[in-house]
């Protein structure tokens, strides 16, 4: 049996404004999206006798998404309504990315279902039909099918790629760090009942970045911008000793790499925080950071799109 794997990259908002609620019930939104080296693995094995989707981490033991609403399932039904498919296929995702972070780990796990299925069925959909897709999907599913930078506007299906070059970060990586705190059921549409008007933005932040990555400007965390720093702090039990442990070890490392400390941010919904910081800075902080329950990890935003390639085992 044939099998389809891609990889399935984080996808993480340096900006985050929501402007206001739609007649619609989504919200408008301005965001710049970088996909990031963290990655989940999605396999496609067709001709199998029946539809399955499973999760493991890299050693091989069962994940369980904390959802009867699996999003590869939703992928898939949505994919059906536009061609037709086989009856049977397996899925099988390795998990790398945490689950309900704010990284978008199931936006681009069904991403990357999508990708598969158009080229293990030899599916005559364009990449805009791909996205439309992905739009019925979720928000963030069509910015995790572009990857690469992107500035999003819209609900999350007005996509413009932007480039992001090595030389903008000026050797900075990405901390990230997840404590080990509760998350509210239906996170994502908690947190969007918690905003007050506030906390809406009008996407100058947004523009600014656009700004500075389309003339090649350096990016720094200062540039970074999230309307939902204020309320995921009242939301969710816990996050304002993640923030305060995490910027003491910003702190501290900075001090040691002799640079300058940052705030960190929210990432996408939370409640995985984030910080733009020298390489020395983020290796010594993400030191201080492991001996904390949760998950800490350093990073790289993707400059290409090299990793979301499709290839056949």
């Amino acid at each position: 049996m044939t099998t389809w794997t891609t990889l399935a990259p984080a996808k993480l908002n340096l900006t985050l404004e929501v402007q206001g609620k739609r007649s619609d019930g989504f919200h408008d939104l301005a965001s710049v999206v970088v996909a990031l080296d963290l990655a989940d693995e999605v396999r496609l094995s067709p001709g199998a006798a029946e539809r399955s989707i499973s999760y493991r981490d890299d050693s091989g033991r069962p994940v369980s998404i904390e959802t009867s609403d699996d999003i590869i399932q939703r992928a898939w039904s949505a994919l059906e309504r536009r061609s037709r498919l086989p009856s049977g296929a397996a899925v099988q995702v390795t998990k790398r990315i945490p689950i309900a972070s704010g990284l978008g780990g199931g936006s681009t796990d069904a991403a990357a279902f999508l990708r598969l299925a158009r080229a293990a069925w030899q599916l005559d959909l364009s990449d805009e039909e791909l996205y439309e897709i992905g739009a019925q999907v979720g928000s963030d599913v069509p910015v995790c099918l572009m990857s690469g930078a992107v500035q999003m506007q819209g609900r999350g299906d007005i996509l413009t790629p932007l480039k992001l070059r090595e030389s903008q970060l000026d050797g900075r990586l990405i901390l990230l760090h997840r404590a080990e705190i509760p998350v509210p059921e239906s996170k994502t549409a908690t947190m969007y009942r918690s905003l007050r008007s506030s906390d809406f933005r009008r996407g100058e932040a947004t523009a600014n970045l656009t700004d500075l990555l389309r003339n090649g400007h350096h990016v720094s965390q200062d540039d970074c911008l999230n309307s939902f720093d204020a309320p995921a702090r009242e939301v969710m039990q816990g996050l304002t000793g993640a923030w305060r442990t995490m910027g003491a070890a910003i702190a501290h490392a900075a001090q040691e790499s002799n640079q300058e400390p940052v705030v960190p941010l929210l990432a996408g919904a939370g409640p995985t925080l984030f910080a733009l910081l020298s390489a020395s800075t983020a290796q010594r902080a993400a030191a201080r950071l492991a001996t904390r329950r949760g998950f800490t990890r350093v990073v790289r935003p993707i400059i290409g799109r090299e990793l979301t390639d499709v290839r056949q085992l």
